[in-house]
């Protein structure tokens, strides 16, 4: 099991197909079925990764990048969508999200994107950790 959590923001049938894929190799997931629900939850957790649609009938997927984004700038985001539009691409990606996905997709191919995203995160932890322990022994 890897140690993340992970909000899926896209509207409920797709982020319980996505949650069913996802849930076999993360600690948590949470779903958000709304832009002001995603705001909330980002708010009150810390979450290692967003899985977003951002081609939701429901609210505007590059404008919660944003919102996201400024509640919690270190945030892991994959976008996912069922345009693939190069302008859009180009318009999400310049948001600094991680991956730009197609729907449908693999799941083979999302599994090793959180890998991607954990080690990571373990790798960063473990830099800071080191860092912390050199400062120390130079006091």
């Amino acid at each position: 099991m890897i140690k993340m959590d992970i909000l899926i923001i896209d509207d409920f049938f797709a982020a319980s197909t996505v949650k069913k894929d996802v849930e076999k190799f993360v600690r948590s997931i949470e779903m958000a079925n709304s832009a002001e629900d995603a705001l909330i939850k980002v708010s009150n957790n810390k979450f290692d990764l967003v899985l977003l649609s951002i081609s939701s009938k429901v609210f505007d997927g590059c404008e919660l990048i944003q919102q996201v984004k400024s509640i919690c700038p270190d945030i892991k985001i994959v976008t996912m969508t069922d345009r693939n539009y190069r302008d859009l691409e180009l318009k999400i990606r310049k948001q600094g999200v991680l991956f730009y996905m197609i729907t449908p997709f693999n799941k083979k191919v999302l599994k090793e994107i959180v890998d991607y995203i954990s080690k990571s995160k373990e790798k960063l932890q473990i830099e800071r950790l080191q860092k912390f322990h050199h400062e120390l022994a130079r006091l």
